[in-house]
């Protein structure tokens, strides 16, 4: 049985609300990664888990969830690849600003180039250096999430 995705409430009130990351991975040490590098920020988020595409798309096009504030985007997610992900989310007219950073480890120059031309915000390649991969996480964090002007914050 497939272990589901944690997810936090979300506060009701606009006024209230926390920024919401939603992490799209597949791979369980990439996720813990990610989770790690958020709670070891300063920054307060809540964080929504999809394992894979299809639950990414369910929990941004379901209507319960609204819409997070980022999503950190595998490409190499089971099920709905990443890149259909990012197809769907700038195809949608209420997430199309929907800031998107993909993160991946691929080297290939094709992967960068076709989620730019899918409209990524980003594309933050991981590497072999866990203290630089987390560093780069928490430095993308800090820019989408306390300094960028977002429409869904």
């Amino acid at each position: 049985m497939e272990a589901q995705p944690t997810v936090l409430i979300v506060e009701d009130d606009p006024a209230k609300a926390r920024p919401t990351v939603l992490i799209v991975e597949g791979d369980p040490a990439a996720e813990a990664r990610a989770r790690r590098a958020i709670t070891d920020t300063d920054i307060e988020c809540d964080v929504l888990i999809a394992r894979d595409g299809d639950k990414a798309c369910e929990l941004l096009f379901d209507g319960v969830n609204g819409a997070p504030t980022l999503v950190l985007l595998d490409l190499a997610v089971p099920k709905t690849n990443g890149f259909e992900v990012l197809a769907r989310i700038r195809g949608c007219g209420a997430t199309k600003r929907l800031p998107v950073v993909v993160i991946s480890s691929s080297t290939r120059k094709s992967d960068l180039e076709k989620s730019l031309d899918l409209q990524a915000n980003s594309f933050i390649q991981m590497g072999e250096d866990p203290e630089i991969n987390e560093t780069r996480l928490k430095l993308m964090l800090y820019y989408w999430i306390a300094v960028n002007q977002n429409v869904n914050t």
